[in-house]
């Protein structure tokens, strides 16, 4: 379990003012690392637009998912311990538990295309689907096509947010706990539940923050962007783990220390 507390019987419900401490904790564990981190979004975003421009890359993208969050959730640990983040933590996801990573990257995209053929489901339905094909800046619609395509916008979005729900906390289960996909995925879902509230709050703040950071020229999402990453990691402590019986590795000495 890498030196972590073991996870709790159930998750641990919190205050909605709990969001706040999230972040800045985010923020803390950004401040052990500022350069290692802004590093770690440009390469994120570079292998992302590289994977884009293959015919597979989508799919690719998709299967890495939990990969990267695992990466994201083992260099935040080694921040919220007080030590200097290392970018080869980034890449703790391929070297360890790939597979079932990978198969919880395979849950999220069949999730996700699972909405988008509802929606799309429901566009033919009513007769909406000549809509997508047009023009925005030219595109005539009635009344009535208007408010189908924004009752489907929103019921794909209250489709989204359980989904999301379900993989927020999935690779820190995964990769520290070897919790299996479906039942990472149900916890996560019910630790985003029982604190819907601080998770509001979170989502607030977090929300203004990327607005902030790109109005800053999108400088500023170098530094937010890992900061809600890092501070994902810290809910998971509070929420899922048993921080009563932390456990304690040994440094092994060495000759010097000796």
């Amino acid at each position: 379990m890498n030196g972590l507390s073991p996870l709790r019987a159930e998750p641990a419900r919190h205050p909605i003012g709990r969001g706040w401490v999230w972040v800045r904790s985010g923020f803390d564990v950004f401040n052990k690392g500022m350069g290692v981190s802004v590093a770690m979004v440009l390469i994120w975003f570079a292998v992302g637009l590289l994977l884009e421009r293959l015919p597979a890359g989508g799919l690719i993208s998709q299967l890495l998912y939990m990969v990267w969050g695992a990466g994201w959730m083992v260099v935040a640990q080694r921040g919220y311990e007080g030590n200097q983040l290392k970018f080869a933590d980034f890449f703790a996801g391929f070297r360890n538990k790939l597979t079932p990573l990978m198969l919880g990257g395979l849950l999220v995209l069949v999730l996700f295309t699972l909405i988008g053929l509802i929606c799309l489901a429901l566009l033919s339905m009513w007769g909406l689907t000549p809509l997508l094909t047009q023009d925005p800046a030219s595109m005539v619609a009635s009344v009535a096509q208007v408010q189908g395509l924004l009752l489907c916008l929103l019921l794909g979005l209250a489709l989204l947010i359980p989904v999301l729900m379900a993989i927020t906390f999935a690779p820190a289960l995964i990769y520290f706990h070897d919790v299996g996909i479906l039942q990472a995925a149900r916890l996560s879902f019910k630790g985003c539940l029982i604190n819907m509230w601080p998770f509001f709050w979170w989502g607030l703040i977090g929300a203004g923050l990327m607005l902030l950071g790109a109005a800053l020229m999108l400088i500023g999402l170098l530094v937010v962007i890992p900061a809600l990453n890092y501070s994902i990691y810290v809910a998971y402590r509070d929420i899922y783990l048993d921080v009563s019986q932390e456990v304690h590795t040994e440094v092994p000495l060495t000759g010097f220390e000796a």
